[in-house]
């Protein structure tokens, strides 16, 4: 407990002697909402980055900047410098995050705890939470700024919209709306999680035109008993969680859902839908893709 307290102390007193060394070698400072409403002061240039999760580090690397990454998660894995050092992950060391003396923290979801104890040592931290693709698209632009990279930041957001543009001439042609279950972890099989309203995941579901059977569970991430998922008889399964279709079958009942019967059952890696960065067009097409296969000539 004592040695706890000193540590803490310790990081009080480093925390406190950087902000100093950062006011007296650079004044200029920019204030901007992070993605749950907080009002976050950085100073410029922001050149020392700690990203706390792995899409994060994909935002930073994306504009060219990965040269500020001074820390990552440790469950990062993007090739980084061998010099970037690794913070952990569900509960990131403060003490390690002080010692590399960050401009910047970014966290995610979840992390606002850390953020404002950061916040109290006098270091700059803004929590990314998207929960759409143009959510996304607002933080590349947000973190471009941040690190006077807009340039790099609007090339990206511009490939982007490009590619959804294609994505969405595509999908104007469905004439269906299929019923859609996502499963992210089947540790109990018969009560497989699944993404409810207001995820990610969610919100790529609709875009594909397509109905999340979990989307009127009143939770983020539900867990749905098999007799739910059962009675909605969805016509499309995907999983994230690397089970094979045989897995699906030996659950009980789960051989007469439609999508199993018909052979709509289909994988996705799951750090490709769990990460939103500039990559989750990538996750946004294979999911369309899987759903309206008669539009996308597969």
């Amino acid at each position: 407990m004592l040695r706890g307290c000193i540590a803490f102390a310790l990081c009080m007193v480093a925390g406190h002697l950087y902000a100093l060394t950062l006011h007296h070698r650079d004044s200029t400072a920019i204030t901007v909402h992070d993605d749950t409403g907080r009002l976050v002061s950085i100073r410029l240039p922001a050149r020392r980055i700690v990203t706390l999760a792995p899409s994060n580090t994909m935002i930073v690397t994306a504009l060219g900047m990965t040269a500020t990454i001074v820390g990552a998660s440790s469950t990062d894995d993007d090739p980084l410098p061998a010099a970037v050092k690794r913070v952990g992950s569900v509960n990131p060391s403060i003490e390690d995050i002080v010692s590399l003396r960050p401009s910047l923290v970014m966290g995610i979801y979840g992390e606002e705890g850390l953020c404002d104890r950061l916040e109290r040592l006098r270091i700059s931290c803004m929590i990314l939470s998207p929960h759409d693709i143009r959510g996304v698209m607002h933080d590349i632009e947000l973190v471009g700024r941040v690190l006077s990279a807009g340039t790099a930041a609007s090339a990206v957001v511009k490939g982007m919209e490009k590619r959804l543009h294609w994505v969405s001439s595509k999908l104007k042609h469905c004439r269906t709306r299929p019923l859609v279950y996502f499963e992210i972890d089947a540790s109990d099989p018969s009560r497989p999680f699944s993404a409810g309203r207001g995820s990610f995941i969610d919100s790529l579901i609709v875009m594909s035109h397509a109905v999340n059977i979990a989307h009127d569970v009143r939770t983020m991430w539900p867990q749905l008993s098999s007799e739910y998922i059962l009675a909605r008889d969805p016509d499309v399964i995907i999983l994230s969680d690397g089970l094979p279709v045989r897995a699906l079958r030996k659950r009980p009942g789960w051989s007469r859902i439609k999508a199993v019967r018909n052979g709509r059952v289909y994988s996705i890696r799951n750090d490709l839908v769990s990460r939103p960065g500039p990559e989750i067009v990538d996750a946004f097409i294979r999911i369309a893709e899987d759903i309206h296969p008669e539009v996308f000539d597969r």
